[in-house]
């Protein structure tokens, strides 16, 4: 029996050795996809833990007496709270006097051997404290965890899961491709087959052993093919992916052996049966029309699965899961569209060859008809070149549209080309706003703004708070969601009845005039500066003593490099000492003067308002009632007491009432806002109404969905009345003047950290984050898995078409003869042929490249939404990628179309007699 098998095999050693290549191409396209994925995961993974800086936690301690049992236990428990993920753990002592020894334990991810799976692993130190807290002998004296590996960890395992879920759907697609080209090329050698086997059934072979001997000839096609195939993927892949090119070789040996196996039994049975032939083909009508209902059905429930939540992965309560049916939704349905392309062609052919009847040749006739008449056969080339140039379509659109919304998200939390931070906390006069003109003056910027990026809440909730000058928003915000919005939410000038500073002031000097009740009075006074760029400033003037009775005195402004640009007198503090008894006070600037390079300039306090802050000073301290700048009091409390006084325009011109804010739309959605709404708004302690004048998907500068933007000098304005203490702008965002320049880019944010560590505190503190390139990439491996699908797909169906093309040279090579004794030539054979191949091939590839746009244009930016956690991607295709991948396809298919009508012209040309044209 195996020697017959031997002798049958060797007898169709072409066909076989084109069935081989196609599983060895299964297994190497299979291995290089997982492998590369698996890859490119662990890759992401380790990135996105180590940039911009290592993630870690630092566990800190007293020293216990017993040290060694400590430092065991906290180990041990590390070990077991971490489910093993790889870890390196440092421990260090610090001395405290005479006091027990801090101890402290740091942890950080062992980038060298860490895998995808064991970011669940680390997200678990979320629970690190407790455990640590709970343990005997760990905790002396309490225990502090202080870093964000877990957050972080947690974070990207939540990214990887969504990326993974996305990740079966090139997968899914390349299986579904390499499956319908491992069965119809089984077909295909079983029809070649199909006379040799009614012999053998006739000479009392039974269907088993023909069974037998199939499954021997495909365990050793389907075994050596496949090693072949993993030991070239093997060769590509290498790193954390090789392991998954043995799973899939494995996987592609198996199902090569079932198909192959599979098929070649139901065609013994079937002879068997004498079942061998529909010679009307009215069975095979039937379950063609069948085939493609049913893959129809499959297409429209898995896209509307797909659909509804975008991504293959559902989230339940009970965890996460991929959706088969969604997942392999987009390729069953560029599947399903190749098989009415396949129908399509039926009518198309017979009406194409009836009207090339009416002309003169034969060749346009024939070459109509015999696509009408084989469907079957061409069905095979058809339907793998619509996978191939739809998953190209499908992989380009992927591309396009995740690298344009990771483009997106990266300049949204970025907001700008440069992203300056310079450390501080609240506003103080030691701690001024940063300057952000200094920024502007570099080469190649185009403007530069200070923004306040801090963190809020509402109603208890968490939100996101962004404040920037909003007549300076569409020179430095870079996100299109805001190209347009400043109008909506930029406020008239809040300060403009402050006093104006005349230009290059060095000092104010406050002519204070003052009556006292009894004993002595000290003042502290403290001036607020507001810039044209929206910053506000403090500056201390030091103190000034009032005598008994009425005292006159003055006191200094000095007003150095921390003074806003063009700035303007908009509020006064004043802090009088204690009343050890009862006293009335009463308190006057008699004239406020500004020294300049040309001399003493009054400057006009006269002219404003000066009201009352609500909840800025001490409750039974008021204004003067006249409006100028002073204060009445009546002191009986030992406690110093404060008044804030802010320049306003009559009848409380310049107040702001509400801050106009550009809200997210998580922010509409959680409290049901709609525009010209107001809600209450709490930041640094602070309280602070804000209406909705616009909503946008997104903030720019904001990580957080339920975010605000407001424009910084109304909030300044709204905070210098109801707070002590303001918050400090701690960022400056600069537009380079060509943002596509990446070169530009990185050397304007150069220039930008050495120009923001003049002005911090700590140079080592400053930070410096770009648009371009920033942060790691999460979804570059589904990327990877979608061309490499795609270019799996094309070189199936490249191998596919050359084993339909050497069944078409064995099949028709009667029909070769018989043309040729009619006086159909060489030359006009070939022609025909290509005729055939050329129509069919380019007719395929044009209904794949549709299919695959119209399946894209429904899944992918659903697909990237949830890679990339954004609500509305904008939907872009890499032309570049799509013409590359589908101009291989259509050159291979010219390739095999050429070859065969080579060979079809050479059989034209044999007037040799062979049994095979009988």
């Amino acid at each position: 029996m195996f020697r017959g098998a031997a002798r049958r095999a060797w007898a169709y050693r072409g066909l076989l050795s084109l069935v081989a290549l196609l599983v060895a191409v299964v297994a190497a396209t299979s291995g290089v996809l997982l492998g590369a994925v698996t890859g490119a995961t662990t890759d992401a993974t380790r990135e996105a833990l180590s940039r911009p800086e290592p993630a870690g936690l630092v566990v800190t301690t007293r020293v216990a007496p017993d040290a060694r049992a400590q430092d065991v236990r906290v180990r041990s428990e590390i070990e077991a709270l971490f489910a093993g993920a790889p870890l390196v753990v440092v421990r260090s002592e610090t001395p405290d006097g005479t006091d027990t020894p801090f101890v402290s334990w740091s942890l950080s991810p062992d980038l060298a051997a860490l895998a995808p799976a064991d970011t669940a692993g680390l997200a678990a130190g979320a629970h690190l404290r407790a455990v640590l807290r709970d343990a005997p002998g760990v905790a002396v004296r309490g225990v502090v965890v202080e870093g964000d590996l877990a957050e972080r960890a947690a974070a990207v395992a939540t990214a990887q899961r969504s990326a993974g879920a996305v990740s079966t759907v090139p997968l899914l697609l390349l299986v579904l491709a390499a499956g319908v080209a491992l069965v119809q090329v089984a077909r295909l050698l079983a029809g070649a087959r199909s006379n040799e086997v009614e012999i053998l059934v006739a000479r009392g072979a039974s269907p088993r052993r023909l069974a037998v001997g199939a499954f021997v000839e495909a365990g050793v096609v389907g075994v050596v093919a496949a090693g072949v195939g993993g030991a070239v993927a093997e060769v590509v892949i290498a790193g954390p992916g090789a392991a998954a090119v043995a799973v899939a070789a494995g996987l592609t040996a198996v199902g090569a052996v079932v198909v192959l196996t599979l098929v070649a039994t139901l065609q013994a049975r079937a002879v068997a049966r004498r079942q061998v032939a529909d010679r009307s083909g009215r069975l095979r009508h039937v379950a063609a029309v069948g085939t493609v209902l049913v893959v129809l059905a499959v297409a429209v429930a898995g896209m509307l699965r797909l659909r509804s939540p975008g991504s293959p992965l559902v989230v339940t309560a009970g965890g996460a899961r991929t959706d088969l049916l969604a997942a392999v939704a987009p390729g069953v349905a560029l599947m399903a569209l190749g098989l009415v392309v396949v129908a399509l062609l039926g009518p198309v052919s017979r009406a194409g060859a009836a009207v090339a009847a009416r002309r003169p040749g034969s060749t346009v006739v024939l070459a109509a008809r015999q696509v009408a008449r084989r469907l079957r056969v061409v069905a095979v080339g058809v339907v793998l070149l619509v996978l191939a140039a739809g998953s190209a379509v499908l992989a380009g659109a992927f591309v396009g549209t995740s690298e344009q919304a990771r483009a997106a998200v990266l300049t949204q939390q970025a907001g700008s080309d440069v992203r300056v931070t310079v450390p501080g906390g609240r506003l103080t006069p030691s701690a001024p706003p940063p300057r952000a003109e200094a920024f502007e003056a570099l080469d190649g910027v185009a403007a530069a703004v200070p923004v306040l990026v801090a963190d809020a809440t509402v109603q208890g909730e968490p939100v996101g708070l962004t404040a920037l000058p909003a007549h300076r928003a569409t020179a430095v915000v870079r996100s299109p969601d805001h190209q347009g919005a400043a109008a909506s939410w930029q406020h008239d000038d809040p300060f403009a009845a402050a006093p104006t500073l005349p230009e290059g002031s060095s000092e104010l000097v406050l002519a204070l005039e003052g009556v006292v009740s009894s004993g002595t009075l000290e003042v502290q006074v403290s001036v607020w500066l507001a810039g044209d760029d929206g910053t506000v400033a403090v500056v201390e003037a030091g103190a000034a003593q009032l005598t008994e009775g009425t005292s006159a005195t003055t006191v200094t402004v000095p007003l150095g490099a921390g003074t806003p640009p063009a700035a303007r007198l908009a509020a006064v503090d004043l802090v009088l000492d204690g009343a050890p008894h009862p006293r009335d006070v009463s308190l006057a600037a008699a004239s406020v003067t500004a020294t300049t390079p040309d001399g003493t300039v009054p400057v006009d306090v006269a002219g404003a308002v000066w009201a009352t802050a609500s909840e800025a000073g001490t409750a039974g301290i008021v204004g003067r009632e006249d409006g100028t700048l002073g204060l009445d009091a009546a002191l009986d409390a030992p406690e110093r007491s404060s008044l804030r006084l802010v320049a306003t325009g009559a009848e409380g011109a310049g107040a702001v009432d509400a801050v106009a804010a550009v809200v997210s739309d998580a922010v509409v959605e959680r409290w049901d806002l709609t525009l010209g709404d107001t809600f209450r708004a709490t930041t640094g302690g602070a309280g602070v109404t804000l209406r909705v004048a616009d909503v946008v998907p997104v903030v720019p500068g904001q990580e957080s969905a339920r975010s605000v933007l407001v424009d910084l000098a109304a909030l300044d304005a709204a905070l210098l009345r109801t707070t002590a203490h303001l918050p400090r702008p701690g960022e400056v965002w600069v537009a380079v003047t060509d943002p596509d320049d990446g070169g530009a880019v990185a050397r304007t944010a150069t220039d930008a950290r050495a120009v923001a560590q003049e002005q911090a505190p700590l140079a080592q503190d400053v930070e410096v984050r770009t648009a371009v390139g920033d942060g790691p990439d999460l979804a570059a491996p589904v990327r990877e898995a979608f061309v490499l699908a795609a270019a799996g797909a094309v070189a199936l169906a490249m191998v596919g078409l050359a084993v339909v093309a050497v069944s078409d040279l064995s099949g028709r090579r009667a029909e070769v003869a018989v043309l040729r004794a009619a006086g159909v030539g060489p030359r006009s054979q070939a022609a025909g042929r290509a005729l055939e191949s050329g129509a069919v091939g380019a007719a395929a590839l044009l209904a794949g490249s549709g299919a695959g746009w119209s399946v894209a244009a429904v899944a992918v930016p659903g697909l990237v939404g949830s890679v990339l956690d954004v609500a509305r991607p904008g939907f872009t295709v890499d032309v570049g990628l799509v013409v590359a991948l589908v101009g291989a396809a259509a050159a291979g298919t010219a390739a095999v179309a050429a070859a065969l009508t080579w060979r079809v012209a050479a059989q034209a040309r044999d007037t040799g007699y062979r049994p095979e044209v009988r």
